[in-house]
């Protein structure tokens, strides 16, 4: 596991290096697998404030099959010397990487719900991009995701 999530981190990294932004609020981005466009379901997030040298964001992710199913993901980003502010990070463009914790909940391809699951995401002016991580026994699942 711990393997799999090294793995996917430093996919994230790479895929949004350079032109990774704040986490923007304003919008609900469809979760869409990288390749075949199929939907993880919608994300929207909401400023929860500081944490230590993080902002905290709760996402609802709801299924891509029924809205009125949805799980919640804390979402942390990371705070720069160049962009301290959360209140400002949440609508200005930074370099950053947004990741949720390990009680992130969400949704297969399928819809199926599972816990645990890991996000790895940073935003450029095309949408976030980054990695889905699901948890297995023995094996995890880890799509390459964008999210419009």
């Amino acid at each position: 596991m711990k393997t799999t999530l090294l793995i996917a981190t430093a996919l994230a990294v790479s895929s949004v290096a350079g032109s990774a932004m704040a986490l923007d609020v304003g919008r609900t981005r469809v979760l869409q697998v990288a390749g075949i466009g199929a939907s993880l379901g919608a994300l929207t997030f909401i400023p929860l404030g500081a944490d230590g040298s993080f902002c905290d964001y709760l996402a609802d992710w709801a299924s891509p099959f029924n809205p009125n199913d949805v799980g919640i993901c804390v979402m942390q980003e990371l705070r720069t010397p160049f962009s301290p502010s959360c209140i400002a990070n949440e609508r200005l463009d930074i370099v950053t990487i947004v990741q949720s914790n390990f009680s992130c909940t969400g949704f297969n391809l399928k819809g199926e719900s599972y816990g645990n699951v890991s996000l790895i995401l940073g935003e450029s002016d095309c949408g976030l991009s980054g990695v889905a991580v699901f948890p297995g026994t023995g094996i995890s699942q880890t799509y390459p995701v964008r999210g419009f």
